[in-house]
């Protein structure tokens, strides 16, 4: 049985999208993606920063002065 009002159309937010409309699947995994390259440019930052202080810094190492030294 169908129900007997008749659907009024939402009309779209101003971004284009229906209020309260779950997102599509393709909208989440955009999202998703977003949001791991977001995170993979922080520990890229992160790391090249590591990085960086590793060179600055002397070895405090024994082990890596003498193999220097072969």
């Amino acid at each position: 049985m169908s129900d007997p009002r008749p659907q009024t159309p939402q009309r779209p937010a101003p971004d284009g999208k229906t209020p309260g409309a779950a997102k599509s699947l393709l909208e989440q995994l955009q999202d998703m993606l977003a949001s791991v390259n977001a995170d993979l440019a922080d520990l890229g930052s992160d790391l090249e920063a590591a990085g960086a202080r590793a060179v600055d810094e002397p070895a405090d190492d024994p082990a890596a002065e003498s193999a220097g030294t072969r």
